[in-house]
Parts: C-alpha cells; sequence; structure tokens
C-alpha cells in the first residue's frame, strides 16, 4: 500500500477537479533553507560608493531623452574592460569590476549604426584601448521589429551564456507597447531568469514619462513593474536651471541611496564631474527653489482652507479647493481640464513632500475616512 506522500504526489487532479501540475518533489526543489547552497550576489556596478547591479539580477537606468543614459553606460562598460583602473580617472563615480575576460554585451535598439560606432569609439577611448578586446560585443538591433528583437535575444542569451555585464540600450523595444502588461511582465520575468541561470548583470535603460525630468518615474507598465523586481534603478536628467546633468538613485536594493551626483561637458565634450564648487552652487540653487515653492504652496493652502473655519479637507474636496487657486498661466487661459488636473495632483503630491499637511481618521456614515488640515498661524486652526 502506498503512504500519503506517494499518493499525492502521483494525483494530477484534486478533489475539486482541479490539475495539479507539480509534484511534492517539485516543490521541495525551489524551497528555500538555510542548509541550500546559492551562487553568492557579488557587486558588478557601483555608482557613488553604492552597489547599483549585481550578477543574477536586473537594474535599470533611466532618463528623459539627452538626458546623458549613453554617458553612464559608456563608464560601465569601460570600466567593465579595465583590469586596472588609473586613479586620476574621471567616471563621474560610475564603476564597474573587470570583467575577468568575460563577455560584455551592449544592445543599442535606438542609434543608427553609425552612432553606435561613435558610442563603442568613446567607450575604448575611456578604457585606454587601441582596439576592441573580444570580449566586448556590440549589436545594433534598431532596423527590427519587437518580436526579431526579441528572438535575437533569446539566440544572444544562449550563445555568450557566459557573458559578465550586459548593457540593453531601449527595452522597450523588444515589445509591441511599454503599456503591454502581459508581454512586460513576461519579458521582466524572462531578463530576471537569464540574469540567475546565466550569473550575470543585467542593465536595461529606458526612458520616463514626460513631464518633469529626473523624476525617476521609467515608463509605461514594463517600468512600473521594473521598479518592484529591480536591484537598482538610477534616474538621469538635465536639469536646465542649473544647466548640469544629475545622477539620483530611485532604489538601491540592500544598498544606502546615493546623494545626487553631478557632472558636465567641457569644452571638448568630454564628460567631467563637477567640483566642488560647483556643487555647493547647484544646492543653493536647488534651496532657493525649494524655498520659492513652499511659499507658493503656502499661499495656495491659506486660500484652500480660509473659508473652512478649522474644518479638515477630504482628499477630493481639497484637490479640488486646490484646482480653484492654483495659477495657471494668463497666455493659456483654455488650458484643457486634463492639464490642471495633472497641475493639481503634482501640488497636492508637493504639498505632502513638504509635509505641510496634517491628517487624520473621521467616522463619515459609519465609514472612516482621511481629511487634511493645514495648521497655520493666519487661519487659527486647531488640529
Amino acid at each position: 500500500m502506498k503512504n500519503n506522500s506517494d499518493s499525492q504526489e502521483n494525483n494530477t487532479q484534486n478533489t475539486e477537479n482541479q490539475v495539479i501540475k507539480y509534484t511534492l518533489k517539485d516543490i521541495e526543489n525551489i524551497r528555500v533553507t538555510r542548509a541550500n547552497q546559492y551562487k553568492e550576489m557579488k557587486p558588478v556596478i557601483k555608482i557613488g560608493g553604492s552597489v547599483f547591479g549585481v550578477n543574477g539580477d536586473i537594474s535599470f537606468v533611466s532618463g528623459l531623452p539627452k538626458a546623458g543614459k549613453s554617458t553612464i553606460t559608456r563608464f560601465m562598460i569601460a570600466t567593465a574592460l579595465m583590469k586596472e583602473k588609473p586613479e586620476n580617472l574621471d567616471t563621474i563615480s560610475i564603476v564597474s569590476e573587470y570583467c575577468q575576460g568575460r563577455k560584455v554585451i551592449y544592445i543599442d535598439t535606438e542609434q543608427n549604426p553609425s552612432d553606435t560606432k561613435k558610442m563603442i569609439n568613446s567607450i575604448l577611448d575611456i578604457a585606454g584601448l587601441d582596439k576592441e578586446p573580444e570580449n566586448f560585443i556590440a549589436l545594433n538591433l534598431r532596423e527590427f521589429n519587437h518580436v526579431e528583437n526579441m528572438d535575437y535575444l533569446k539566440s544572444l542569451f544562449h550563445y555568450y551564456n557566459d557573458a559578465y555585464l550586459w548593457i540593453i540600450d531601449g527595452v522597450t523595444d523588444f515589445l509591441p507597447s511599454a503599456n503591454e502588461e502581459t508581454t512586460g511582465n513576461e519579458l521582466i520575468r524572462y531578463l530576471m531568469k537569464m540574469s540567475s541561470i546565466n550569473n550575470t548583470c543585467i542593465v536595461c535603460l529606458i526612458h520616463e514619462n514626460g513631464g518633469g525630468g529626473g523624476n525617476g518615474k521609467m515608463r509605461g507598465h514594463i517600468g512600473s513593474e521594473a521598479a518592484r523586481k529591480c536591484q537598482g534603478a538610477i534616474s538621469v536628467s538635465y536639469e536646465e536651471d542649473k544647466k548640469v546633468h544629475s545622477i539620483k538613485s530611485t532604489y538601491f536594493r540592500g544598498s544606502k541611496k546615493i546623494e545626487p551626483i553631478y557632472w558636465e561637458f567641457d569644452d571638448k565634450g568630454k564628460p567631467v564631474s563637477c567640483d566642488a564648487e560647483k556643487i555647493e552652487s547647484i544646492k543653493q540653487i536647488a534651496e532657493d527653489k525649494d524655498l520659492a515653492k513652499r511659499s507658493e504652496l503656502i499661499e495656495l493652502l491659506e486660500n484652500c482652507f480660509k473659508n473652512h473655519k478649522g474644518q479638515g479637507l477630504p482628499t477630493d474636496t481639497l484637490k479640488n479647493q486646490i484646482g480653484i487657486y492654483l495659477k495657471t498661466n494668463p497666455k493659456n487661459k483654455n488650458l484643457k481640464a486634463d492639464s490642471i488636473r495633472t497641475k493639481r495632483d503634482r501640488a497636492f503630491k508637493d504639498m505632502i513632500g513638504f509635509d505641510l499637511l496634517k491628517t487624520k481618521t473621521e467616522k463619515q456614515n459609519g465609514t472612516d475616512r482621511q481629511v487634511y488640515f493645514y495648521d497655520s498661524p493666519n487661519l487659527e486652526i486647531k488640529f
């Protein structure tokens, strides 16, 4: 007579006639215990001293077009190819560990092949190499559609399964759309799987949503999924008011977030880190901007609450008040409703970020609701 565990393993259906695909042995194979041995996840790329990319996982670089994403990847690739790095080499705080002769793969889905070649030349210049090492492989997939791109990617992972580092510039070009939920999830899962199976570091470049450069909000559904699953994510932007490029950490798993890194191009077009004096001026510009923004929000809040006699406002009511009192561009009186809504929601989010609102939960018709208060001496509100 078979024991219970044997009969459980041989069953393919349960009492509700649902198909049971995996056996108890299959489940044991994915069980994690203290006795299990796994490959150690070691740092592959560090940014500002913090770990951004590791073997066995995926990371993301986001930014608006022309923000500087390609410049960032040049340093990731170049330093991975360098056995020794000169002390005076300015890598704008981006350093990859030496690849030990393993392959470094760069996939470009966006640029013209001639621009990809310029990218290669720049990488070799940074690395101090006269010619391409055999373990550096650059490919251009610009002319192919997303199905062909995906077929190439699968082939590449098969043939270069010993690669140390992958840079995929234009990850959404492997999808029919950045907002395709099912295929986006499948692509992220596939990249995670290949990083684990091949014990490699995969870095993907992705555009950010427009409106507010450097906000770190990666484009489309795939961007949202990537933010949940990745090892590290940075946002690259060009800050017009400061005339510099910046790198800011959106998320680093198991490592501290970095202070913003600022860099610019010199008169020869070479990326260089900003010096201490420049960084101080940048910080002062940011502080002045924050003070001006805070003052603007305080004026807006006092208008929103002045006729409510100390009463809290639920979210929808407060947002409606913000929309009423928002100052819009007088040259654009026909501003569309969705644009006003976007500005209103951004102002509300900024109020939360500046810690200008207090909240508490109130009962209304037996249901809890969150209400907001603005505690101002001018309005004599008691929270």
